[in-house]
């Protein structure tokens, strides 16, 4: 489903969704489709953002696209004192 669909069925509201089509552009990723798994209520967002995995994660559909920064972790590197 477009995020335009999904800002018309569920607006001004947090809603969680699973990753279809996407596309990378420098350090950010630009979402395209979604699956919507449900809405989500304003007092359980913390609890269910707290579970997500993978592809799955939470939005608000105030936001006119799905535009996310990617993090990416530094390796850990052993300590020259370890053997």
């Amino acid at each position: 489903m477009l995020w335009t669909e999904v800002r018309q069925l569920y607006p001004e509201q947090f809603v969680l969704v699973e990753e279809i089509k996407s596309h990378y552009e420098g350090n950010k990723v630009y979402v395209e489709e979604v699956a919507v798994i449900r809405p989500v209520s304003d007092d359980e967002t913390l609890k269910v953002l707290r579970e997500c995995k993978g592809d799955r994660f939470i939005y608000h559909t105030s936001k006119d696209r799905i535009v996310m920064e990617v993090l990416v972790k530094p390796a850990i590197k052993r300590s020259a004192y370890e053997n």
